[in-house]
């Protein structure tokens, strides 16, 4: 095994696992999850907090016309 099949052999490992973060990020079962932790910041500021709930349900309003 030379230097050029090692090369090659981490390409592809790369390669898979930028692919199964890609699925995992754009999962359509995460929406929820994901969505709670952009709320994480303002947690502290209750009025930040619905600013950023109202923004978020304008948004999927907007995307489901």
């Amino acid at each position: 095994m030379d230097i050029g099949m090692i090369r090659g052999l981490g390409t592809v490992v790369v390669m898979v696992a930028f692919v199964g973060l890609a699925l995992w990020v754009f999962n359509p079962r995460r929406k929820k999850e994901f969505d709670e932790a952009t709320r994480l910041p303002f947690a502290d500021d209750p009025e930040a907090s619905q600013h950023v709930e109202q923004a978020q349900a304008k948004a999927s309003r907007s995307n489901e016309q």
